[in-house]
């Protein structure tokens, strides 16, 4: 048996609870994942999982030995990342949650510069707005945009980017420029509406340190960032976004701002990973990565003073 193997899947068993989402995340088959455990635990002649048909526990035995696992294996990697790169060069994939509308603007124009640097490492983006489990889905880490109340995730903050306000030039034309939040009353927006609740998002502007809330009138709602930036473009409504997706559109003359003198609260961005799961030296690269890029990046050192929830 290799112990060091049946440390991991006995590590990412208890991670994941269950058999066959370790088995995923270990991109084993369910079957080796369950022989490897019980040759671990003959091994040591203590049983450390209890199952059923339905769900696994872990057992007092079970957890004592699983705060060793994971300093054992954090001390390997560390010890290993230890040598020169070119004795070891980190390897293999790390899988990461973000928006979609960042990961095209932001993280895909850059990974070419990763890969030269990092090239035995591959890299799964999942795209979503929503709030993935990283133990559930097999996520090593995700980048979120606004508040972490995450139990169990470290959040590491790389940066904070603007909000702007938004019209084209056809919708001006047609329907009037807004000059204050008050004749926000008389005007449309695009709907956007947020995965985890269902509900249209409120636009949120900063006056004089105080936040003022607006429930926007549309007619037309979206789910998906290209799609609501594409409905302000074409007229439909005001839009309010990052200025990081929004300026190429107001440099290119396709969007105007709006309501510049009353800016919305910044948005900070974090990324996550799980607190009490051994990270290894390709995923801890990746992060390091993903924060140097955002530190070099102007649009990104915005600085709020009150840092509010906030969602994509």
């Amino acid at each position: 048996m290799d112990r060091f193997l049946a440390m991991k899947v006995f590590a990412r068993v208890v991670e994941a609870g269950s058999f066959s989402k370790a088995a995923d995340a270990l991109r084993l088959p369910p079957a080796s994942v369950s022989r490897t455990l019980q040759a671990l635990e003959a091994h040591l002649g203590a049983r450390l999982i209890n199952r059923t048909t339905r769900s696994i526990s872990i057992t007092e035995d079970g957890e004592a030995y699983y705060d060793r696992c994971v300093r054992v294996l954090g001390e390997v990697d560390d010890m290993e990342a230890s040598l020169s790169h070119s004795k070891l060069s980190p390897k293999g994939n790390v899988k990461v949650s973000l928006p979609q509308v960042m990961a095209k603007s932001t993280i895909i124009p850059a990974l070419p510069q990763f890969f030269k640097a990092y090239p035995d490492i591959g890299v799964e983006l999942v795209l979503t707005d929503r709030q993935v489990d990283l133990v559930e889905e097999a996520v090593d880490c995700v980048v979120r945009v606004g508040a972490v109340g995450d139990v169990g995730l470290v959040a590491k903050r790389i940066g904070a980017y603007s909000q702007i306000t938004c019209a084209s030039p056809g919708y001006i034309e047609e329907y009037g420029e807004p000059m204050t939040l008050d004749d926000l009353e008389h005007h449309l927006a695009i709907g956007y509406v947020l995965t985890n609740s269902g509900r249209v998002r409120n636009w949120e502007f900063s006056v004089d340190g105080e936040s003022r809330v607006f429930a926007m009138k549309h007619k037309i709602a979206v789910n998906d960032g290209d799609s609501y930036i594409a409905a302000g473009v074409a007229g439909l409504g005001l839009i309010q976004g990052s200025s990081y997706t929004l300026d190429p559109l107001l440099r290119a003359g396709k969007l105007v701002e709006v309501l510049g003198e009353y800016p919305s609260h910044p948005r900070v961005v974090s990324v996550l990973y799980a607190a009490n799961r051994h990270q290894p030296r390709r995923v801890r690269v990746f992060i390091d990565w993903v924060a140097e890029l955002y530190s070099k990046l102007p649009i990104f050192q915005a600085h709020p003073s009150k840092e509010r929830a906030a969602t994509v």
